[in-house]
């Protein structure tokens, strides 16, 4: 097997090299290959390969990345990532749809672990409801996709956290 731009097992050996380290869309993976000097064939070659063995599955990487990230990050952010990411828009509804029926499973919702994310922040932040900057960082919060509901949830949270 020789590392010639038109081998498609060389690419094929090079994909699954990255996919051991790291779950990628396919979009992401054509293109490391494209960058690594492998012909579009060859990488076509490759990516077609994978997705008959389902070793890249982009509803799947896109549910999975969300499920780590949910706490962490909006859903509005989250969405934007995995769009830079090559996910497509019916894989993307289709992994938000697998990550809420996830949270439906383990009982805690979609707003809930988003709420967290809110709580997280405002920690972070040390807000003081009391302080007149305190809506700036509410401002900040929004601005970064959080619902208006969410940020209420995470306040609440806050104030429960704060008063014990």
């Amino acid at each position: 097997m020789t590392n010639e731009p038109g081998n498609a097992s060389a690419a094929y050996s090079y994909a699954i090299d990255l996919l051991s380290r790291q779950d990628r869309s396919e979009k992401e993976l054509f293109d490391k290959l494209i960058k690594k000097g492998f012909e579009k064939a060859a990488a076509d070659t490759a990516i077609k390969k994978l997705k008959e063995k389902h070793y890249i599955d982009d509803v799947r990487m896109a549910s999975r990345f969300l499920s780590a990230h949910l706490s962490q990050q909006s859903l509005t952010q989250l969405k934007f990532k995995l769009i830079k990411k090559g996910i497509g828009s019916d894989d993307l509804v289709a992994a938000i749809d697998e990550v809420c029926d996830e949270a439906v499973d383990d009982s805690e919702s979609l707003t809930a672990r988003q709420a967290c994310a809110v709580l997280e922040i405002l920690k972070k932040k040390k807000f003081d409801p009391a302080d007149p900057s305190k809506d700036k960082i509410l401002a900040s919060i929004a601005r970064k996709g959080f619902s208006y509901d969410v940020i209420r949830e995470g306040l609440i949270m806050y104030e429960q956290q704060d008063n014990q």
